[in-house]
């Protein structure tokens, strides 16, 4: 019996372990070799990208001729990588790194980034299927994506890459794409394994120069699966609203794998995501508490990972441009390093947009943790309300009143309290949009109905409808009204449309036969669910998180550019943060630069 591979220290500095692996047939055990080399001068080499699998399900393999256990997941990716007469190097975490070094892991954490921006290829390896499921999923996403990019032109989508996706024409019928169902079977199947789910995968696969997925023996390049998963989140009608669970790639790209600074990767080889990706360039850049939340929606066995696995990515430098905000320690708990990132933050940009991430959907953990806290490894399952061009601080000109304190894990600042939630709906779920009696658009309404004083209903209807999506939709005030419109013709009672004094047309400038009902809904969807819907005491609409109640308090609490919504305590002036809220009329600034003249029309609070 070959005793147990024991790992020897690693130099000073940015080194790191490669492994050689060893030619051999297909049932032969694995035997690689382990060796050291500098970052920059290491020999060319891939990296694997994969999951860890089922700790307890391991294979034993020789790493210079003794024994090494690694889970089944990675012992098969590398039999599948394995070359019949040629060695391999290659770079895997499990193997590369010593796991029961908790300060190595650190150290080669903080490296990360570096290594797969290095390593001349990267494999995903997404587990063992047999040639034909390979073989048909990946047809079926070649030909969706074939279809697509014969629908757009390469000037429309340099002009606007969204634009163009969103133009491209609806299918006649399922048999156009989806003619074998054993396809679709087989590609619901690949997009459940749980590669697509696992957070360290964000940034191993944004700094992939090359990137090939593999499954089983069968590969398709990245960005073709990439590509066909971000159109998936654009317009799932192109898909047949398919139910396959690829939305969380196709928000990965948008906010995090377009995001490197890294040019020649494999974004290039689709001209829909290569568009994409310049025009977020020129636009405003995720920040970094946008690519935080992102990540919410990902696995990883450590909740620090939340934070780290972002630490190569160019929002997290440090202030003086140096990479990582942080530097990964994994014998800090959790809590603390939370808090040490949202201090580290303040201290960079001097301001507070973190607590737009500080959202608390568990009552029990609500009275226990510290509020304001962002607890980024959950909250995943509801979407961002957080836009960058929200300026409810009205910042511009406020910023001398931007201060901040942190003492006793509590954060002290200055606020304006400006309104109170008086009443509010129950907490929307999914199933609420597939309802057969009453849709939440009229649930919302019929609040407003009993609550709200009297107004212009043009006016009234406007505010609604921008609340209902959150503030945001593409194109603006006209096709958001043409395409509320169209729900409501389609969605919701002949009394309902009645009550907003709908007929069976509407004006030349929103005619209801152009209207995407499909797409209103789907905004709704996205910005409702997990949330409720609530007016307040001067008669505003609004969404926020699913712990607040009546009385809880509106604030603009200076330096964060959206609203909050904050329960007082027992003791004067100390606050639980209940989380952001979107309120209509206010996130630009205006109740900002109506009330606040000087230091003495702010209230000093503490968030605890």
């Amino acid at each position: 019996m070959s005793s147990t591979y024991q790992y020897e220290e690693l130099p000073t500095g940015k080194w790191m372990r490669l492994l050689k692996l060893l030619p051999g047939n297909s049932d032969d055990q694995i035997h690689l070799e382990l060796f050291t080399a500098e970052l920059k001068s290491a020999p060319p080499y891939e990296a694997i990208s994969y999951c860890w699998g089922d700790p307890n399900d391991q294979d034993e393999i020789l790493c210079c001729g003794q024994a090494m256990y690694l889970t089944k997941s990675l012992a098969t990716g590398l039999k599948c990588f394995r070359q019949p007469e040629e060695p391999r190097i290659l770079w895997a975490d499990a193997v590369c790194i010593d796991q029961s070094d908790d300060q190595e892991k650190g150290h080669q954490v903080n490296m990360m980034a570096d290594v797969y921006d290095h390593a001349f290829a990267v494999l995903v390896w997404l587990g063992e299927a047999s040639t034909l499921a390979a073989e048909k999923a990946f047809h079926l996403i070649r030909k969706i994506n074939e279809h697509i990019d014969s629908n757009i032109s390469e000037s429309e989508l340099a002009s606007h890459a969204w634009t163009a996706v969103r133009n491209i024409p609806k299918l006649g019928t399922r048999s156009q794409l989806f003619q074998d169902d054993s396809e679709s079977e087989a590609l619901h199947d690949l997009f459940g394994r749980p590669w697509f789910d696992r957070l360290w995968v964000l940034q191993e696969a944004a700094l992939a120069s090359s990137a090939w997925v593999y499954y089983g023996a069968t590969s398709i390049s990245l960005g073709e699966v990439v590509q066909f998963a971000f159109i998936s989140v654009w317009r799932p009608d192109l898909l047949n609203n398919f139910p396959i669970r690829c939305g969380l790639l196709g928000e990965a790209f948008e906010f995090v794998f377009s995001t490197y600074a890294k040019k020649n990767t494999w974004i290039q080889e689709k001209s829909i995501l290569r568009h994409t990706r310049d025009h977020i360039e020129r636009s405003a850049k995720p920040t970094f508490q946008e690519i935080l939340h992102t990540g919410r929606g990902f696995g990883t066995s450590k909740p620090h990972d939340h934070i780290y696995a972002f630490l190569g990515h160019p929002s997290a430098r440090a202030k003086d441009g140096s990479i990582g905000i942080l530097e990964a320690d994994y014998t800090l708990n959790i809590e603390d390093v939370y808090r040490q990132l949202a201090e580290r933050l303040y201290e960079r940009d001097r301001r507070l947009d973190f607590l737009c991430n500080a959202s608390n959907h568990d009552p029990s953990a609500f009275e226990q943790a510290q509020s304001w806290v962002p607890k980024y490894h959950n909250g995943g399952e509801v979407a961002s309300l957080y836009r960058p061009d929200w300026n409810v601080d009205n910042s511009a000109e406020m910023d001398i009143f931007i201060k901040a304190d942190f003492h006793n894990s509590m954060l002290h600042g200055l606020s304006l309290l400006f309104d109170s939630i008086t009443t509010f709906t129950e907490t929307f779920k999914d199933e609420d949009f597939k309802s057969m009696s009453t849709t939440p658009v009229e649930i919302c309404w019929n609040l407003e109905a009993s609550f709200t004083e009297s107004m212009d209903i043009d006016e009234l209807l406007r505010d609604f409808r921008w609340t209902m999506v959150g503030g945001g939709y593409t194109g603006g005030e006209v096709p958001l009204q043409r395409d509320f419109e169209s729900y409501c013709m389609e969605k919701t009672s002949s009394e309902f449309c009645a009550s907003i004094q709908l007929g069976n047309f509407s004006s030349d400038e929103t005619p209801l036969a152009n209207g995407d009902w499909e797409r209103f809904e789907n905004e709704a969807i996205i910005n409702m669910v997990g949330r409720k819907f609530f007016i307040t005491k001067d008669g505003c609409f609004g969404l926020g998180p699913s712990l607040l109640q009546d009385g809880d308090i509106c604030c603009v609490f200076m330096g964060c550019r959206m609203p909050l919504i904050i329960r007082p305590t027992s003791t004067p002036s100390h606050f639980k943060l209940v989380g952001p809220i979107y309120i209509d009329g206010v996130m630009h600034g205006e109740v900002v630069k109506a009330r606040v003249k000087s230091l003495s029309d702010l209230t000093e609070i503490t968030l605890v």
